[in-house]
């Protein structure tokens, strides 16, 4: 799990920030729309159902404003989507969007002004016991109680967890968390992180087995040479990068691929639920990945302006075909068809020598990103019966659908007792999603990822089941290429899976969810240690030889620990060990 942004923010947040918000966080969201035909599934075909608490008044129905606070999102203001006139219908409750980053909510925490629900991220999460102490959250556990059947059902140890971790040893629930996944049998349509490459032109060549890394290197040699320059006369590579997200092309794509992920500052085996010390270890996955991106350049395949560049300058380069490699799935699309002449281009991650592909499955994330993505009713809250109320049914597979997929009859409906996406004029609207206001309160206000199962075991989100009328002709292609039968890549995946070929790791490991945040000096440190690999990764990557790499990584991880990383680790692996006796009494 993974973020741009600030060190402090760890890497925790990004799939919510990158792939979630991607859908969420784009325009104004302030267009009006008008709501649907009432439905059995419609918000408002039926009144809130009465709290489970015996004796408690039924709630007023009078007109409320609530003031949402939502990173990173543009939309300000008061919200009119469909989406929102559901809500609203239902309940009655309107909302306002105040949109910004980490900063300005600390400028709100710092000055009492906090709206009446928060989203905590990055930074903002390690003052969770200072939000508790300045009383400016309240606790949640009478309100759950009351108003939170749903809540109660589905979040039971993630409610254990902020009781132990972040209630300023209160044992009451403050925070709760967002982003919920659960591991179940689905097939993803395609991979998530790591290398994604142009099926068209791999296929150009006959597709060549690749055993090695060094095959891999070797294939998209032999690509570049073949297509050095766009149509337009830029320069083509393989790889490149982007600086405005720290390290995260350098620690996500190599590690991922090897099954790692992101906890608190480092690295962690997907399979043995091991930490690895990031900076620090010299035969650690993240050094490999820096020698393996080495490799590329000497052979021509790094972009060098990937030291300098922006994302948006490598989206553009993805986008117009000067990429042959991407780093994440959602790269590429219509611009690059448009760009290459031809439906077949597209980036996919190839069946390769390297182990993994991850989000082939949902993760099994109980406690979604935990105290980096959690949600909080704040002191100036006037109505929290009835903000508790909404959270409980946006932690309903109904709450759900309607934050992912919006209207039924709109965007989808239920087809021979399957709930299946839509072609019309509505969603045929490239801003489909923004004028609809689907995902708008996904990150901020929900419980559950896009991919969270209903109980019939079917995802609660339409449309997140592969439809074979929305592959686009590249990802057909690329499967029936892997065999007979095969509709998508994230079947030709779950297919070397379950050949030993391949892994997706799912496993969920509560002691690594469970890492109280580092101490100011440990943060410090990590945040120097950040700065000062962005300020010299151009060296390791371009050293002329091993012997050169060798002895700039030598150095660099001296540096990093006369910057206090020797120690900062320390104190993160004693974290890590009080988590794992925390973790001991809590059920999984």
């Amino acid at each position: 799990m993974f973020k741009k942004k600030k060190r402090a923010a760890s890497l925790a947040l990004l799939l919510s920030a990158v792939m979630l918000m991607l859908a969420a966080c784009t325009g104004n969201g302030g267009t009006n729309g008008a709501a649907s035909e009432v439905t059995s599934e419609t918000p408002g075909a039926s009144s809130p159902s009465a709290p489970e608490s015996g004796g408690t008044q039924e709630l007023s129905r009078d007109p409320i404003a609530l003031k949402l606070y939502c990173f990173g999102c543009p939309q300000e203001g008061t919200q009119n989507t469909p989406v929102d006139q559901a809500i609203k219908e239902k309940f009655n409750v309107s909302f306002e969007v105040i949109s910004g980053d980490e900063q300005k909510l600390q400028a709100l925490i710092a000055g009492g002004e906090l709206p009446d629900v928060i989203s905590l991220t990055g930074g903002v999460s390690n003052m969770a016991d200072t939000l508790i102490q300045g009383g400016q959250v309240v606790p949640l556990d009478d309100l759950i109680a009351q108003y939170g059947p749903n809540v109660r059902k589905h979040g039971e140890l993630a409610m254990s967890v902020m009781r132990k971790l972040y209630s300023n040893e209160t044992d009451k629930v403050y925070f709760l968390p967002q982003n919920q996944q659960k591991s179940y049998d689905l097939i993803s349509r395609g991979g998530f992180v790591g290398f994604f490459t142009r099926w068209d032109l791999y296929k150009e060549i006959g597709a060549p087995e690749m055993i090695t890394e060094d095959d891999y290197l070797n294939v998209l040699k032999q690509i570049q040479d073949k297509h050095s320059k766009t149509a337009d006369g830029k320069k083509v590579y393989a790889f490149s990068a982007w600086t405005d997200w720290g390290a995260w092309p350098y620690q996500i794509s190599y590690p991922f691929m090897h099954g790692y992920t992101n906890v608190a500052d480092q690295l962690m085996n997907r399979e043995t639920g091991e930490l690895e010390d990031m900076y620090t270890d010299p035969n650690g996955v993240f050094w490999k990945g820096i020698q393996f991106f080495n490799k590329a350049y000497r052979m021509g395949l790094f972009d060098p302006e990937g030291f300098i560049q922006k994302n948006d300058q490598y989206t553009a380069k993805a986008e117009n075909g000067q990429l042959l490699v991407t780093a994440a799935n959602w790269f590429g699309g219509k611009a690059l068809i448009n760009a290459a002449g031809t439906e077949l281009a597209k980036f996919i991650a190839l069946p390769s020598p390297f182990p993994v592909i991850s989000g082939v499955y949902p993760d099994d994330a109980p406690l979604g990103y935990g105290i980096m993505n959690a949600k909080a009713i704040t002191k100036n809250n006037k109505y929290p019966e009835r903000t508790m109320e909404l959270i409980d049914y946006f932690s309903s597979p109904e709450g759900n659908r309607l934050l992912w997929g919006g209207i039924q009859g709109r965007g989808w409906d239920v087809v021979d007792g399957q709930r299946v996406l839509l072609k019309n004029d509505i969603t045929n609207d490239p801003d489909y999603q923004v004028k609809e206001g689907i995902a708008k309160y996904a990150n901020n206000f929900g419980a559950f990822a896009a991919n969270y199962p209903d109980d019939d075991g079917k995802p609660s989100t339409p449309g997140i089941e592969v439809d074979e009328a929305f592959l686009d002709e590249a990802e057909k292609d690329f499967a029936t290429y892997y065999g007979d039968g095969l509709q998508y890549p994230g079947q030709v995946y779950d297919k070397l899976i379950k050949e030993g070929r391949l892994k997706s790791p799912t496993k969920f490991w509560l002691a690594q969810s469970m890492i109280k945040y580092s101490s100011d000096t440990a943060q410090q440190a990590s945040s120097k240690a950040a700065e000062y690999f962005m300020a010299n990764v151009a060296k390791y990557i371009m050293a002329k030889d091993d012997a050169a790499f060798e002895s700039e990584k030598t150095k660099a991880i001296e540096d990093l620990n006369k910057l206090g990383m020797d120690k900062a680790y320390e104190e993160l692996h004693q974290s890590f060990a009080e988590a794992q006796k925390l973790a001991e009494g809590l059920t999984q």
